[in-house]
C-alpha cells in the first residue's frame, strides 16, 4: 500500500505545474494593480523556460506588457512597443 501512495504523490507533484488560468482570473490579476485595464490580447509563452501568460493590455492610454506565471503570479509589466 505504500507504494501505492508513493505513485499517487508522484503523480500529484508532477500535474502541479501544470495550472491553467481562464480569462477572468488573468483580468483580476491585472485589474489589481491596474484599475480598469482593457485587455487587447493573451498568448501562452515561455519565459525564462518556464510557460507564463503574456498579457498585453491598456492602462491610461499606455500599451502595456504583464508576464504571468500559470499559478498566477504578476511576474513582470512593461511598456508594450
Amino acid at each position: 500500500m505504500k507504494r501505492l501512495s508513493w505513485i499517487a504523490g508522484g503523480l500529484l507533484s508532477i500535474s502541479g505545474p501544470c495550472l491553467a488560468l481562464d480569462k477572468g482570473e488573468i483580468k483580476a490579476i491585472i485589474e489589481a494593480p491596474y484599475p480598469g485595464a482593457k485587455i487587447t490580447g493573451i498568448d501562452k509563452e515561455t519565459y525564462k523556460g518556464e510557460k507564463i501568460y503574456e498579457v498585453d493590455f491598456k492602462h491610461d492610454g499606455k500599451n502595456l506588457e504583464a508576464i504571468i506565471s500559470l499559478q498566477g503570479d504578476l511576474i513582470k509589466v512593461d511598456i508594450d512597443d
